[in-house]
């Protein structure tokens, strides 16, 4: 199974929430209750999704929200398609 890296995780959270808060609009502009009900459950899915899976792949710690390149805990990087830190 291919490991999912914070990176990915994150953007799909973001899509996964901007497409319940579109299905929760258009089920209140549309009258049409259930879709709204859909729309909010996508959107507490892609909530649970972040804080079950939003983790350091090296030490497993939660992320918070953190979005740099290394991890605030073990200092490890945590996208591994990033570009490397020039260091001088």
């Amino acid at each position: 199974m291919k490991r999912w890296y914070p990176r990915q995780i994150r953007r799909l959270v973001m899509i996964l929430l901007a497409l319940g808060v579109l299905l929760a609009a258009a089920g209140v502009s549309r009258e049409w209750f259930p879709l709204c009900g859909l729309g909010i459950a996508v959107m507490v899915g892609a909530i649970l999704f972040h804080l079950l899976f939003y983790r350091c792949p090296c030490c497993g710690k939660f992320l918070d929200r953190s979005t740099g390149d290394f991890c605030p805990y073990c200092g490890k990087r945590v996208n591994p398609e990033a570009p490397p830190e020039n260091k001088r």
